[in-house]
This record gives C-alpha cells, structure tokens and sequence, in this order.
C-alpha cells in the first residue's frame, strides 16, 4: 500500500514538472493590421453622445495595437447631431484614434446651418485635430461665409464655432450677405 501510494506521488511530480516545463496552452493568434475596402464607416462618439459620424472611403486600415483607424480616399465625411446634419467634412485622409478623435493635415468643413465653410490646415507637424469633447483644433485656418472672412492661427472652436477664439490674423466683415445662403 505504501509503495503504490509513493509510486501514485512520483507519477504526480512528474505530471508537475512536465506540465510546468511545457507552459502555458497558446492563446489565440495575435490579431494583425486590418484593411478594408469601399467602407461605410459610422463613429457614435463617447465624449459626445447626441453626435454620430458617417464616412464614405475607399480604405479603412485599422491597427488593433495602437487602437486607430486610418482613413484614405474619404468620399465623404458628415457629423449628425440627431437626424440633422450639422456639418460636413472632405479631407484626402483622416486617422481617428481610440477617442474617436480625428487627425488629419488638412481638412475643409462645411457647416450648413450657417453657410460658413472652414479651411483648416495643419503646420510643422501638428496637425489639425477635431476633438469629439471639444471641437476644432488648427495650426492655421479660413472661414469664409456670407458677409465674413476671417484667417489666421491657433484657431479653437466648438463645433458650433459659438466659442472660436485664435492668435493672429485678418478679418472682413459686410454687412447685407447673411442671407444670401439662407435663400438658395
């Protein structure tokens, strides 16, 4: 009895030993850079849950490591805010990150409520950035709309552009063309 109980002991160490010297079961395969073609891509922000983003692209690349998303050939960039439009975005590329914020060099943003178009241009590696908390963010800028035409640099705003504030630049303002866009 005793010996079948020390053989039963011996066998269980080396059950031990050789499951502790062959390690862990492999895991499933790491997940690689994904690309995607012709896409309709929807972005439903955390940091502002009463917009969603639609994207029309001719490629989507998505690096599962870094956790961004890298647009190219945008057909067509929108921002809902319910079921109304509120803004349109074109830009050749745009790479949104794990916030659902987006980078891009250059963008132009077409706000239809006002008739106000925005040029943003990123500068000296920083590049324009749109921020789902907080709104727009370039290193220089053009708004051109009926009666204005303001440009300069540092340009923040909400994306109303009721808050927009920058360092330097030019503006011109006439009066009369407010409605111009309003009766089109």
């Amino acid at each position: 009895m005793v010996r079948a109980a020390l053989y039963l002991l011996l066998a269980l160490f080396a059950a031990a030993f050789w499951l502790t010297r062959a390690g862990p079961p492999p895991g499933p395969p790491a997940v690689g850079e994904g690309t995607f073609e012709e896409v309709e891509l929807f972005l439903y922000p955390k940091a502002d849950p009463e917009a969603r983003w639609r994207f029309f692209a001719r490629e989507v690349r998505y690096d599962p490591r870094r956790r961004v998303a890298r647009v190219e050939g945008l057909s067509e960039g929108a921002r809902y805010v319910g079921k109304k439009l509120d803004l349109k975005l074109a830009a050749q590329a745009i790479e949104i990150d794990r916030y659902d914020n987006l980078r891009t060099p250059r963008a132009v943003v077409e706000i239809p409520s006002e008739c106000w178009t925005l040029f943003l241009e990123g500068e000296g590696g920083e590049p324009v950035r749109i921020d789902q908390a907080r709104g727009f963010f370039a290193p220089r800028f053009r708004l051109e709309g009926p009666g204005v035409r303001v440009e300069g640099r540092g340009f923040r705003a909400d994306f109303g552009l009721e808050e927009a504030s920058w360092r330097s630049g030019r503006e011109e303002w006439q009066t009369g063309g407010e409605d111009a866009c309003k009766r089109e």
